[in-house]
């Protein structure tokens, strides 16, 4: 559809009928008599067309309702409120306001909310998927109405605009400053998601102990659920079945900081006792006492580059100038990390 959405009358212009008896089809109203064979008509050109059934009478018109959405699986990551500040002051420089909707990275409540999203019919979309992204974001993807993901890129599919970290480099640079930092026996802590963005930094991790002579014998990997409470798990069961593990590099800030306290609870001394990496810079992390190492993605950027490409979008501007965007991280060195070639006693000096 050009990134229009398909009307009562291109319905109707299709099935060789009115935009009214469509609109009886279509709400299944028993009101009047259409035959069988008209009924078949209209509900085959609404199909062909991606036609979605619209709640809102403005749109009926074609005006911009001068309203995007934006698709979070968590209102309770610091990660991504950051980016919805970013789209937000954004939004406002097109004189745009949000509806945003949370998935609790549920691919079911994701399909019920693009539909909802998809008749409501707005001006635009950022979504950052589940892992049923490609098959849940597939009719507005038909309707080619303005879209950029997020975060999460639709493996296999190229019919939109993404904007992402770059999430192998993410896991590289952190492994290798721990490996620079004389640790071998480094454990990373991840999710057991189908999420492709977890795999490619765990890649990362990888490759960059393989680079200095580590194995897998020496590293581990353990993924667990996305929760604080899990991380929590996960780092009281590794140190007690790896008590050889110096360096721990988490993949996701809501599992460290159930792994931080459980480390506090034990007063094992971070940056002494023990290494924490993190990716990520939560408030928790960057303030106080610790001074988290961590890798930083800078999500403010993220989600300021995938808005201003919407609007670029929205506005008419050819899609072939737009480019899909990989972010680099970068290391912001604290004090969570200690050299490990030391002895403890020239640490604590």
């Amino acid at each position: 559809m050009n990134g229009k959405y398909a009307t009562l009358k291109d319905v109707a212009k299709l099935a060789g009928t009115t935009a009214s008896t469509v609109s009886y089809v279509l709400n299944d109203s028993k009101e009047r008599y259409i035959s069988d064979e008209m009924r078949r008509r209209v509900l085959e050109a609404a199909k062909d067309l991606n036609y979605v059934k619209c709640s809102v009478a403005s749109s009926l018109k074609g005006e911009k309702r001068k309203i995007i959405a934006v698709l979070v699986p968590q209102f309770s990551n610091q990660f991504f409120t950051r980016i919805i500040l970013a789209i937000e002051n954004v939004a406002d420089q097109f004189d745009y306001v949000l509806t945003i909707y949370n998935t609790f990275d549920d691919p079911k409540r994701e399909k019920v909310i693009i539909n909802r999203m998809a008749q409501h019919r707005m001006d635009g979309y950022i979504i950052i998927p589940t892992y049923e992204g490609v098959k849940n974001t597939e009719q507005l993807r038909k309707i080619g109405i303005p879209m950029v993901v997020m975060d999460r890129p639709l493996e296999g599919i190229d019919d939109f605009i993404w904007v992402t970290t770059n999430n192998y480099q993410c896991g590289y640079k952190g492994a290798h400053y721990l490996a620079l930092k004389g640790h071998r026996n480094i454990a990373f802590i991840g999710w057991n998601s189908r999420i492709n963005d977890l795999d490619s930094r765990k890649n990362g991790f990888w490759d960059a102990l393989a680079a200095s002579g580590i194995t897998s014998e020496e590293a581990i990997v353990i993924d667990g659920e996305f929760s604080e409470e899990d991380g929590y798990k996960m780092t009281k069961n590794l140190l007690k079945t790896r008590p050889d593990i110096t360096a721990i590099f988490y993949g996701y800030n809501v599992q460290a900081q159930g792994g931080v306290r459980y480390l506090m609870k034990e007063n094992i001394e971070i940056g002494k006792d023990i290494s924490v990496m993190l990716i990520g810079s939560p408030e928790w992390a960057v303030t106080g006492y610790n001074n988290f190492t961590h890798i930083e993605q800078d999500e403010y950027n993220l989600g300021k580059s995938a808005a201003t490409i919407l609007f670029s979008i929205i506005n008419g501007e050819n899609q072939e100038n737009i480019q899909n965007i990989i972010q680099d991280c970068s290391l912001y060195e604290g004090n969570s990390v200690y050299d490990i070639t030391k002895t403890k006693k020239e640490r604590m000096l």
